[in-house]
């Protein structure tokens, strides 16, 4: 697959050169901040068929194009499948919002099963998160086995306050790291929080000068890979099976399932017109109007 929204490459080791052991996977759509549009989706997800079936790479280290990790979702193609925003994805006839859901369900399909493979890969990752990192930015760096920011990381869980719920582990992963209380506050305010509070919370494991991330994210790799192959896969595998000790399928479907209701919402449609008009955004609670039954309340 001929990559567009992702840059991959494979380097040597920094301690064995000669060794092509560690792959580069870079998010490269930076004059939109790597914002996650659907091709970006798709071709992660082929890519990490790939990575997976390497048995010569030993770790795969994640990072940005640019100025930022990535700016989440990206609410410009999410608001053209929903029809959000005027003229949608250009569909007509009795079949226009059976069509703009099905997309819009598509998308998120993808998305869950790009981000399912990443955090089951069997090569040690690592997240270099160089910027931003928001909504799901965020929830890929949680996937990673090892997080390293820069000094110019910023990181938050934007899902709720844009009309969303957060759809890439994060609801999973973040109590995990930060603690439950942390978590909620994360998830429910969207505060977003500089590198070294991330890393007073264990939100990331490192804090380095920007000029020095990669170069830390490769010393690490080339440790790691310097220890035996089948010691370090296993390891991996070991502490994964009892992190992921909550992640089921029904999980997974309930996740999922949740995302698809919220985005056939007004709040969720509102909260991206918000975000494109760039104003604050005007949320109503699911009654107003007599929702679903009409105007009127029971009563």
């Amino acid at each position: 697959m001929d990559f567009k929204a992702l840059t991959w490459s494979i380097h040597g080791s920094p301690l064995r050169p000669e060794e092509p052991c560690i792959g580069l996977i870079t998010l490269n759509r930076p004059a939109k901040l790597n914002a996650v549009d659907p091709l970006m989706r798709l071709e992660l997800d082929s890519l990490c068929n790939e990575i997976a079936r390497n048995s010569i790479l030993k770790v795969v280290i994640v990072t940005g194009e640019g100025r930022a990790f990535s700016a989440g979702g990206d609410l410009e193609s999410e608001a053209v499948a929903l029809g959000a925003v005027p003229g949608g994805m250009g569909i007509t006839g009795p079949y226009k919002e059976l069509a703009e859901y099905f997309f819009n369900d598509l998308r998120h399909r993808v998305l869950q099963s790009a981000m399912r493979k990443l955090e089951d890969l069997p090569q040690v990752t690592i997240a270099a998160i160089n910027g931003p990192a928001v909504g799901v930015g965020l929830e890929m760096t949680t996937l990673c086995d090892i997080r390293i920011a820069s000094e110019r990381a910023r990181l938050g869980e934007v899902a709720v306050p844009a009309g969303f719920v957060p759809e890439s582990g994060g609801a999973r992963n973040l109590p995990k790291l930060v603690g439950i209380g942390r978590a909620l506050r994360l998830i429910l305010t969207g505060e977003i929080i500089d590198a070294e509070e991330a890393l007073r919370i264990g939100l990331v494991d490192e804090v380095v000068p920007h000029e020095r991330l990669l170069e830390t994210a490769f010393a690490l790799s080339g440790k790691i890979a310097a220890n035996p192959y089948l010691s370090v896969r296993h390891a991996k595998r070991l502490v994964k099976m009892y992190w992921n000790w909550n992640r089921t399928d029904e999980g997974y479907r309930q996740e999922l399932e949740s995302v698809l209701e919220i985005t056939r919402g007004r709040d969720c449609q509102e909260g991206m017109r918000a975000f494109l008009e760039k104003r604050p955004p005007r949320y109503t609670d699911p009654y107003s109007g007599g929702w679903p039954f009409g105007p009127g309340r029971a009563g």
